[in-house]
């Protein structure tokens, strides 16, 4: 195993400073500009696959990896966002790229959680970590230094307790879910799940893909309250938008968001909180998108060769209440 590529940086640096001191003296004067400029030299190249605009909350995250990893901060960010925010194809040729160019750490988000096992192979025989953000991959644990993200399941188990004590003899319910074979998807469904499992009176009236999306969010609840004449009590939207959405749809049937049908979400968007505030919503659950630090720390100890926990789990908030939704909103909470 060579050594890593920081220590190996330090070692050339310092043997092109004894060089220069041992030329110099050989000539006796000094040099100032043949020490070099350490600070350069330690400079950490980062490639980021990246999903790409696709919401609040993406849009939010990617941002604050941006701001976290500067030039000032030591680090020369090459941002490579997907050509959109289901296509791998274009997420594995900026990987490859990547790790034919060297860097010294790749940070990934991925648009599809499985077909990642050859390129991180690559990244791996090139000993450049790769740090898994937000989303896991269908891959074993021993081709990737560490995934930083929220907890997806234990978020959604935040919604099932809310939704038990809403709706405490049971409820019909549909389920909007995200982009299929994403990781994020099947562990939200899983906490959700578990959370209600063995209570009386829940009848799943559905799931359905929204694509994250408000306007398919909206156009789904519209055909399943039609298809099932308006008797869904309770929705739950596995992120802000396609909760918007619903809310418009549960509007536009003559009904009313928040009462007659109820609606949760996970994110915590300023959008979404001002609905929660307003009414429409009833409750979310944070899905932090604030671990800019988590992932620096993790970068460099991945550089140093140093082993890391498999999972870094971050951590966020419920909101249950306008007023509760008014208070984080008050506080800058939204994204």
């Amino acid at each position: 195993m060579k050594a890593p590529k920081r220590l190996l940086g330090l070692v050339a640096l310092v043997g092109a400073g004894a060089l220069a001191l041992g030329l110099a003296g050989c000539s006796g004067k000094t040099d100032a500009s043949a020490s070099g400029d350490s600070g350069s030299k330690s400079e950490l190249t980062i490639g980021y696959v990246a999903v790409g605009p696709e919401g609040g909350w993406r849009d939010a995250h990617e941002k604050a990896i941006k701001d976290a990893f500067t030039k000032d901060a030591g680090f020369d960010l090459k941002y490579a966002p997907a050509a959109s925010p289901t296509d791998q194809k274009s997420q594995i040729d900026a990987f490859t790229t990547f790790v034919n160019d060297d860097v010294d750490a790749i940070l990934l988000t991925a648009t599809e959680a499985s077909g990642w096992d050859d390129a991180l192979k690559k990244a791996q025989e090139a000993e450049i970590p790769v740090i898994l953000l937000d989303r896991g991959v269908d891959a074993s644990d021993s081709l990737y230094a560490t995934r930083i993200a929220p907890d997806n399941a234990t978020v959604a188990q935040e919604v099932g307790k809310w939704a038990l004590t809403a709706f405490p003899q049971g409820a019909n319910y549909y389920v909007l879910e995200g982009v299929p074979g994403l990781s994020v998807v099947n562990e939200r469904n899983q906490g959700f799940d578990d959370a209600i499992k063995g209570a009386s009176g829940w009848n799943k009236i559905g799931a359905q893909t929204a694509n994250w999306s408000a306007d398919e969010g909206k156009s789904v609840t519209e055909t399943v309250l039609k298809a099932n004449n308006n008797n869904i009590q309770f929705i739950f939207a596995q992120n802000d938008e396609m909760a918007i959405g619903a809310a418009d749809a549960v509007k536009g049937a003559g009904l009313t968001p928040g009462k007659d049908v109820k609606i949760a979400a996970i994110d915590g968007t300023k959008g979404a909180l001002e609905r929660l505030a307003a009414g429409d919503l009833n409750f979310i659950a944070q899905y932090n998108p604030f671990f800019g630090p988590q992932a620096i720390q993790a970068v460099h100890d991945a550089v140093d060769g140093k082993k890391l926990d498999k999972t870094i789990i971050v951590s966020g908030e419920t909101f249950d209440s306008p007023e509760s939704a008014k208070a984080a909103l008050d506080a800058g909470k939204g994204f």
